[in-house]
């Protein structure tokens, strides 16, 4: 059976997943998903929302930042947001490829988290399972042009979206303001933690370019290279690992990942909108 899928929004999130389901294998020929074009509302307040039940519609993607609720009263059967939360209640928030798998048929109201966070949450848990993550503390970091339209202020706190995505995180998990850095291509996100055990800096990339090579390879991208600040803008990871940046001082670690675009976090939410449909 062919499921419907509709996207709801105008801005860049809404642009980059139109982009991001034109390459996914789900969408094409005999592939089960179906984009429909429907006439959704814009970004400003007070537009109508499209009767979802009328055109067939299972499952909306949310990028226009009013209420996700409106949509399952509208006749979708399931809603991800991939818009700021708002203050709304959400049956829970998805990073692909780190907590994908915990999606079931009862889920009917999903966050896909923002930008930033699907930019240091594989490698977070990557450590975390690996090493054992105590302490940790946040540094967001980017250009002064990015401050308007990033994700990772959108949300208030990446810290505490991470702790929703990986509920083992210890409490001690904290955010400090955003670092502004000039001429900075990527939105960086450095965390700096205390281990479980002593560890090294060759141990800490290894664990993570393994990751890159395996089952994480769409989305995580190991940066060792001179050109590691130089990615494209049409990038599709939606996390980028800055081996070069990584410092070990016994159970001291200080790791760098990012996202150079918005393109990558689309397609995790496109990801996320066929494991939605599976289920």
């Amino acid at each position: 059976m062919v499921r419907r899928i509709a996207i709801d929004g105008c801005g860049r999130t809404a642009r980059n997943a139109r982009a991001a389901i034109g390459a996914h294998a789900a969408f094409c020929a005999n592939g089960g998903l179906e984009l429909v074009s429907v006439a959704a509302r814009d970004d400003a307040p007070g537009d109508a929302t499209p009767a979802w039940g009328q055109h067939g519609v299972d499952i909306v993607l949310d990028c226009s930042g009013g209420d996700p609720r409106r949509h399952l009263a509208a006749g979708a059967t399931k809603v991800l947001c991939g818009a700021p939360a708002g203050g709304f209640a959400f049956d829970g928030m998805v990073v692909f490829g780190v907590n994908h798998m915990r999606i079931d048929g009862s889920h009917r109201l999903l966050h896909g988290a923002c930008s930033a966070t699907h930019g240091i949450a594989p490698v977070a848990r990557l450590l975390h399972y690996a090493l054992g993550i105590e302490h940790a503390v946040i540094t967001p970091m980017l250009d002064v042009q990015h401050c308007a339209g990033v994700a990772c202020e959108r949300e208030g706190s990446v810290a505490a979206q991470l702790q929703q995505v990986l509920p083992r995180l210890p409490g001690a998990l904290d955010e400090t303001p955003p670092v502004h850095v000039p001429d900075c291509d990527l939105v960086l996100l450095g965390m700096m933690f205390v281990a479980s055990r002593d560890t090294s800096v060759e141990e800490v990339n290894a664990l993570i370019q393994c990751a890159s090579f395996g089952a994480w390879g769409e989305l995580l991208r190991y940066c060792d290279g001179p050109d590691a600040g130089t990615a494209a803008a049409n990038d599709m990871h939606s996390c980028l690992f800055q081996a070069a940046l990584t410092q070990v001082s016994g159970r001291i670690v200080k790791v760098c990942a990012g996202y150079r675009s918005e393109l990558g976090y689309a397609c995790r939410l496109v990801d996320t909108l066929e494991v939605m449909a599976r289920v």
